[in-house]
């Protein structure tokens, strides 16, 4: 089955679950920025976990040659099929021609498109992740974004068993909560006490603005400045949801395009499941963060991923 991209949106790649294990060879890692999104949208659609999906941000039109599912997920995600409006976080039929309009209401958020069959794109590092900062991965293997007019192959399954599978639907609260009120988990890391303890709880009383300045690699934040007794550092492997510290105070959280090396100061990393709500964060919104040390991280984690699995359980 050939699908076409008729309108790439603002910006949109196609991203599987990333080169992991390649961070030591010099290649970022990559993958979705919202994980929990990407999960849902590959197992709705049928899908093995690391099937790619495309990660779109703005609305995305796509067309597609012959019958098929797909599912589409992520904040506050509007699709439609030839213009009818469609269920989000569901199963969805659709058939020869028709043509997939879908986005977030929230410029700057991410939806996921996850297409039933396995994806015919090519592989760096094996994975079909793409990487525009390192010219790596994407249809042309140059880490270029979709375009208008760029078409893929997905190896559908068979019709009979695309008529014969039954929906599958997550209900709305059962879905990740994207609301900012809640802080983001922060694990203090080695370096935490090279911070003052002035500054360490300026960090957690205050608010901090998503600024302009985010994309794949990282989201720079705006709020009262954090000092640090060492501005420089040897530079060290950075892991996702990073929170560096550059000489001007404002913390930058490292994303999924993030650099394999860095040499700011680091306060701690973001608790996985809260990169996914940071991720979906647009400009001009306001976080606000609290410590929480690595066992109670580590079991926030195991409980959310046991939950998943006990949902998707529910809905085979």
């Amino acid at each position: 089955m050939k699908v076409e991209i008729v309108d790439k949106g603002l910006f949109s790649l196609i991203v599987d679950n990333g080169r992991v294990g390649r961070q030591r060879d010099g290649f970022s890692q990559s993958g979705p920025m919202d994980e929990d999104a990407f999960s849902w949208a590959n197992f709705l659609a049928f899908n093995l976990d690391n099937t790619p999906c495309i990660e779109a941000m703005g609305t995305l039109t796509a067309r597609v040659s012959s019958h098929c599912i797909i599912a589409v997920t992520g904040r506050a995600v509007k699709v439609t099929i030839n213009g009818h409006e469609q269920p989000s976080y569901e199963s969805i039929y659709v058939t020869a021609g028709d043509e997939v309009t879908f986005g977030s209401e929230y410029m700057g958020s991410k939806a996921y498109l996850a297409i039933c069959g396995s994806w015919d794109t090519p592989l760096f590092a094996n994975s079909a992740c793409t990487v525009t900062r390192e010219s790596l991965g994407g249809l042309h293997g140059n880490g270029s974004a979709l375009a208008n007019g760029d078409s893929f192959i997905v190896n559908e399954n068979t019709l009979s068993k695309v008529k014969s599978a039954t929906v599958r639907s997550l209900a709305f609260e059962k879905r990740v909560n994207y609301s900012l009120e809640a802080p983001i988990r922060l694990i203090p890391g080695y370096q935490f006490e090279q911070f003052s303890g002035v500054a360490q709880r300026i960090f957690v009383t205050s608010d901090y603005t998503v600024t302009s300045s985010i994309d794949r690699m990282g989201y720079r934040l705006q709020g009262p400045d954090i000092a640090c007794s060492h501005n420089r550092l040897r530079s060290e492997a950075v892991h996702i949801g990073a929170v560096q510290v550059p000489p001007d105070g404002q913390p930058i959280v490292m994303m999924r395009d993030r650099q394999t090396l860095g040499g700011y100061p680091k306060l701690g990393c973001v608790n996985p499941l809260d990169i996914n709500r940071l991720a979906q964060a647009v400009p001009g919104e306001k976080v606000s963060f609290t410590y929480q040390n690595h066992e109670a991280a580590r079991a926030d984690n195991l409980l959310s991923l046991c939950r998943r699995r006990q949902l998707q359980g529910e809905l085979l």
